[in-house]
């Protein structure tokens, strides 16, 4: 299989916020999976990154890690790839999931079968998602539910399980359930004595109040609770489910989280064995990955996969959530989701040479005929072009050329004929020091240790060495002079 991988860059209507954290932006990557001509697609979110291994900088450095085992991978049976991959990446779920459901898409839309029915599942119809809504001041709470009003269940962040007056407010404007989310940071007394006033206000089950490790505290509240208790940070993979079975009523399956399509699957199957409630539900994520995670909903009671909703930008288009939260799929093989170059969630994707030719003429060769920004091997079959981009504006540009650099400047661990050459470097004067810099690089040595590359080497300008330096680049021989260009390193970047 050919891997790829793209970053993207996801803000939402409002800023997001729970009883944890307040999200601004979310970073993550699209990894794509091709396969005799066919792509398929998964995606993993940098959230929570120490807790997930999910950093950019950490889930770019597994690809290339392993690189050679991806090559030799082949889509047909997605369940062993997991296995595979599951050995490779014990503590990183949320690259394994992005890969494991990239290679569950491919395999169903290479069957040219929904990714459902390739997974022996029924139809998802008739699903309808809650519509969440995130931790505010009571006001913009209120205006967020009027903005969706006729959802069949809203799921309402809560910093304080006494803080009925929120539900109250919102009360007023809609007659449907409420689902309340804990995320970790409620305590047990304040919870048990809340739990008569959020009955009252027709909250229909309570979701992670607590720490994930506050079993004990969980089975109190199950055996006290009116309303069903489920598990969302507490249940990570299978190995929780024992615990989760005593403590809560029912889980939250996050595919992403539990580390793919595959584990999803299993958790759902066997909660459902055991009489436990299922929620069906997503990371802050765009259409790449959600689309994928609404195949599974016939094993689901609940539904809350409405980040396509509460996010202002995405990547392409995939499943549909309507004005009532009713969610329909698209009518295409696989997963149906289909990326759109032109969304503005896009931060690092591919190109062709032609569009970023007058970023590279503006940055680097200003004042020069318009082909001096044309470079040999180009158009090579073996080129990459990476844009980096800002709300969808062209900021930033590179190319990862087929090319190995010259006898007399010999790069240390380069096996002939798998050098590229990065070429056309260049970011805008108003986008430096915003990172897009850094995206745009780590990019493209993503790309180029994923297409077989053993070194990357280019001709930097004297000034940029830092940059390239910072990021693990090392100089060959001494500075030299280009006519007209001022002093130069050749310098180059291996795989560790």
């Amino acid at each position: 299989m050919k891997v790829t991988a793209h970053e993207i860059s996801i803000t939402q209507r409002y800023l997001w916020r729970s009883a944890r954290e307040a999200i601004p932006v979310q970073r993550a990557l699209i990894v794509e999976v091709k396969h005799d001509g066919v792509s398929g697609f998964g995606e993993a979110s940098a959230f929570m990154t120490d807790h997930y291994n999910s950093g950019l900088t950490r889930m770019h450095a597994d690809l290339r890690r392993l690189a050679p085992v991806l090559r030799e991978l082949v889509p047909d049976d997605p369940f062993a790839v997991w296995k595979t991959l599951a050995a490779q990446l014990p503590r990183s779920p949320f690259l394994l999931a992005a890969l494991d459901t990239a290679v569950h898409d491919l395999r169903a839309r290479l069957l040219g079968v929904p990714l459902w029915q390739a997974l022996g599942l029924s139809a998802p119809t008739g699903a309808r998602s809650s519509f969440s809504i995130g931790l505010d001041s009571t006001e913009v709470m209120v205006v967020k539910l009027r903005e969706r009003l006729g959802w069949s269940a809203y799921k309402v962040k809560l910093a304080d399980p006494g803080d009925l007056s929120v539900l109250a407010e919102l009360r007023r404007h809609t007659d449907a359930p409420f689902y309340v989310d804990g995320n970790c940071g409620w305590r047990l007394a304040d919870t048990l004595a809340a739990l008569d006033g959020m009955r009252d206000m027709g909250v229909a089950l309570i979701e992670q109040p607590f720490p994930r490790d506050a079993w004990r505290d969980a089975e109190v509240l199950k055996k006290a609770s009116p309303m069903p208790v489920l598990a969302d940070e507490s249940i990570t993979s299978i190995a929780d489910l024992d615990a989760c079975t005593t403590a809560f009523h029912g889980i939250n399956v996050k595919p992403m989280k539990a580390g793919g399509t595959t584990p999803a699957l299993e958790l759902l199957r066997t909660a459902r064995e055991r009489g436990l409630i299922t929620m069906l539900g997503c990371m802050p994520e765009s259409s790449a990955g959600l689309t994928a995670t609404a195949h599974l909903a016939s094993l689901a009671d609940h539904l809350d996969v409405d980040s396509v909703v509460l996010n202002a930008v995405d990547t392409g288009h995939g499943l549909g959530v309507d004005e009532a939260g009713r969610v329909t799929l698209p009518d295409r093989p696989g997963s149906g989701y289909l990326p759109d170059p032109h969304e503005r969630g896009w931060q690092v994707r591919p190109v062709t040479a032609e569009e970023i030719r007058p970023l590279r003429h503006r940055v680097l060769r200003a004042g020069e005929p318009a082909e001096n920004a044309h470079y040999p091997y180009d158009d090579d079959p073996g080129a990459r072009h990476l844009a980096a981009l800002d709300a969808g504006r062209l900021t930033g540009a590179c190319s990862l050329l087929p090319e190995d650099p010259p006898a007399e400047r010999p790069v240390p661990g380069l096996a002939p004929g798998t050098g590229r050459r990065l070429r056309g470097m260049a970011v805008l004067d108003e986008a430096r020091g915003t990172g897009l810099g850094g995206a745009l690089l780590r990019t493209a040595l993503t790309h180029a240790v994923l297409d077989g590359a053993t070194a990357v080497w280019g001709t930097a300008r004297a000034q940029a060495a830092g940059f390239f330096g910072r990021h693990g680049f090392r100089t060959v021989g001494d500075a030299f002079e280009r006519p007209g260009l001022g002093p130069h390193l050749l310098m180059y970047w291996s795989p560790e």
